[in-house]
């Protein structure tokens, strides 16, 4: 499945958001980034599109307390996805028609009685000419016994180990919730899915099953293809540890390794493990044209702050590495990073706005905008209408340069400089004559 539309209707800071995610060509995987400053809804929107997928019951477990997502003054709130359905690889459970090609699924917040001080978080009811209750989200993407419906979420703590013992109890569960644990909880870590790898290979070694060699065997491959920095693949698995060697043979366990590594070692396998518990081992992993190991599954994947803990030049390439191994996946990810944007696929930046700017909202950006930040540098980006920056200088350097152009200019004008202002100049141009490399000081 996939998410076509989604539409927030008094959600915390948003009093009305409705963005459409269709590619134009009709597609839906891929790249799609949600940017802006802190503060701005991005988690908001993470959040509520994952609470639509989940549905209520399962979402009321992960959110906690439904205080505190209602816009201010208002009493009901709502998340609504469009949801774009495949039918080879989504079942609806029997008990009812089946939809087009798409159907909505959503939740809400309700304060049903003045001076209640929290609301009621249920479905949104949609109902047919009859008046009978449409419960298509039940029958497909809510119930835990439909096939396929893959959709998951990660927060910005993507640890591998740490996670607190009530949080742990979503980890392990079956329920789509605990694919979208470290989404809301920050206490919540991925350590389920490296125990799953270590508990196939104790498995291996007790039975000839073809498939759970498959599983381990595509996992290695997978995760070896470029993924970690240094050469690093996985080079063994035992019953108690999953190492990992770099190209200089320095072999360690994965979780003595750096906290970036980890952080994407461990989301990465979440993702593979998630994959596998919906689809199965049976064709699983394939390779493309050419001959990489990939997943061609359908879905939905969510992830806040994907930068985190990542070096630039990883921030740079981790898009585009997940897109070819996980190509049929719609990715939905917030950024602060330039180079994560410019990875989004057409129809695939939306820029919210700095706290503060009433005068502008949510929106898609435009084809322009879209290929100058595509086709530009990080400097520029930060520069343009998705970061607002207005100088990428820090302020002590910004500070510094006035000074000699104040400076420079008294000179030219033919202002005798005081001696604490002849040094000050002195001094600030062999620095700018430095940090331009030869480039005349006139062009700052």
């Amino acid at each position: 499945m996939y998410i076509k539309t989604l539409q927030l209707e008094n959600l915390r800071g948003f009093q009305e958001l409705s963005f459409d995610l269709e590619r134009p060509d009709g597609s839906y995987a891929g790249w799609t980034v949600f940017v802006g400053g802190n503060s701005s809804g991005k988690s908001t929107i993470l959040r509520g599109a994952a609470l639509a997928l989940m549905g209520s019951e399962s979402g009321a477990r992960l959110m906690g307390p439904a205080t505190g997502w209602i816009h201010k003054g208002q009493s009901k709130a709502s998340a609504v996805v469009g949801i774009r359905w495949d039918k080879d690889h989504d079942k609806f459970k029997k008990g009812g028609s089946n939809p087009g090609e798409r159907f909505d699924a959503g939740v809400r917040w309700v304060i049903e009685k003045k001076g209640d001080e929290v609301p009621q978080f249920r479905a949104v009811e949609k109902r047919n000419a009859a008046g009978t209750r449409i419960q298509t989200p039940e029958r497909g993407p809510w119930s835990a016994n439909a096939f396929g419906w893959f959709s998951a979420g990660y927060g910005p703590m993507r640890r591998l180990t740490g996670s607190s013992s009530e949080a742990m109890r979503f980890s392990v569960s079956k329920e789509v919730d605990s694919r979208y644990a470290t989404l809301f909880r920050e206490d919540a870590a991925l350590s389920e899915s490296e125990e799953w790898l270590r508990r196939m290979y104790a498995r291996s070694l007790e039975s000839s099953n073809g498939n759970i060699k498959t599983i381990l065997d595509g996992v290695q491959e997978l995760m070896g293809d470029g993924l970690l920095p240094y050469r690093m693949k996985i080079s063994r698995i035992t019953v108690d540890h999953v190492f990992v060697k770099d190209g200089r043979g320095v072999e360690l366990p994965m979780r003595d390794i750096s906290d970036g590594c980890r952080s994407i070692y461990a989301t990465i396998l979440d993702l593979v493990h998630s994959l596998y518990e919906v689809y199965g081992a049976d064709g699983l992993f394939e390779t493309d044209g050419e001959g990489r190991v990939m997943i061609a599954r359908p879905g939905v994947v969510i992830i806040d702050e994907i930068e985190a803990h990542l070096h630039p030049s990883w921030q740079r390439d981790i898009p585009e590495w997940l897109k070819r191994h996980f190509p049929k996946i719609q990715f939905l990810v917030s950024t602060h990073s330039p180079l994560i944007a410019q990875a989004a696929d057409p129809n695939g930046l939306f820029i919210l706005p700095l706290q503060g700017d009433d005068e502008q909202k949510a929106r898609a950006a435009t084809a322009v905008e879209y290929e100058k930040i595509r086709w530009g540098t990080a400097h520029k980006t930060v520069l343009g209408v998705a970061f607002g920056l207005k100088s990428t200088r820090t302020k002590w350097a910004t500070q510094q340069l006035k000074r000699w152009q104040e400076l420079n200019a008294k000179k030219k004008a033919g202002v005798h400089l005081a001696s604490p202002e002849a040094r000050d100049f002195s001094k600030l141009k062999k620095q700018l004559e430095l940090v331009l490399d030869g480039a005349p000081i006139e062009t700052l």
